[in-house]
């Protein structure tokens, strides 16, 4: 008697790689349940019972692709010094993003269309905390000062995806070094802007 298949967490990872991989270069409407299956070695029976569906496999994707952006953000240590926190957040923020382009266009791309992914918002939110909690600590400490945190962290954040998405556009336009050197000058010059003299 032959083994049932196992639909287990790993087949889940695999099937949203691969996933977030066909929408960024082919586009949501192109992504097929049966094609996605055979190319993971699997059938369409395990991504329903997996994820319920498409849609519920898209949105699934949305909420990894932030689930593990956000997790990156908070493995970056708090130091007793916000700004090199920021910086740091910084650099974290342009790791993850060229370790996991696939994941970044679904979050930042605009793919996913019409799906409906409001519930999975607050994710994205989420994934922005220890940005804003670096900020605050830079206004209470006195050091950065100008306007509110939800502000100074918004350009921050600003900057930063900027940059990265630029970076990715680009690849080859410069090498890893000179690349590296502008994201810096970048993240400094806005650091630069918000801390008080």
């Amino acid at each position: 008697m032959a083994r049932p298949r196992i639909h287990d967490a790993e087949l889940r990872t695999r099937l949203l790689e691969a996933a977030a991989e066909s929408v960024a270069q082919h586009g949501v409407d192109s992504l097929s349940l049966r094609k996605l299956a055979a190319a993971q070695g699997t059938s369409t029976t395990a991504i329903y019972s997996l994820f319920g569906g498409r849609a519920e496999l898209l949105v699934a994707l949305f909420a990894a692709s932030f689930s593990s952006f956000g997790d990156a953000q908070r493995q970056v240590p708090v130091t007793s010094d916000p700004e090199v926190d920021l910086r740091e957040l910084g650099v974290a923020y342009r790791r993850w993003a060229l370790q996991n382009p696939h994941l970044y266009a679904v979050m930042f791309g605009g793919l996913l269309g019409s799906v409906d992914v409001s519930e999975e918002a607050k994710l994205a939110a989420a994934a922005m905390d220890p940005l804003r909690a670096a900020v605050g600590r830079a206004v209470a400490a006195g050091t950065m000062s100008g306007a509110s945190v939800e502000v100074i962290s918004h350009s921050f954040w600003a900057i930063v995806h900027g940059l990265v998405s630029l970076e990715l556009a680009m690849p080859m336009k410069y090498d890893d070094e000179s690349r590296r050197a502008v994201f810096d000058a970048g993240t400094a010059s806005v650091l630069r802007g918000w801390t008080r003299q």
